[in-house]
């Protein structure tokens, strides 16, 4: 959420579909590590670095992911009050 002001709507849809992009790929990738990591440790292969790892890097991105997620809760709701204010 840039610190900056909004001037139209339009910018805050923008923010809200970057902010959904990255979430989601922070997930993707977090899903990518637990497959990983499960993967390696159930077919005893050798990825290089040990399971353990890829299921600390999954946690890492589950919690980074959530600051996205918020960011696109708080601009959704901001957009959804201030449609409400024009109706009124």
């Amino acid at each position: 959420m840039g610190g900056k002001p909004y001037k139209d709507w339009e910018e805050v849809k923008k923010d809200i579909k970057k902010w959904n992009n990255i979430n989601i790929g922070c997930i993707f990738f977090a899903a990518l590590c637990l497959i990983g990591g499960v993967a390696s440790e159930t077919l005893d292969v050798d990825l290089s670095i040990a399971p353990l790892t890829f299921y600390l890097l999954a946690i890492f991105l589950a919690v980074i992911s959530i600051a996205p997620h918020i960011s696109v809760v708080a601009l959704k709701s901001w957009f959804g009050v201030e449609s409400e204010r024009k109706n009124k």
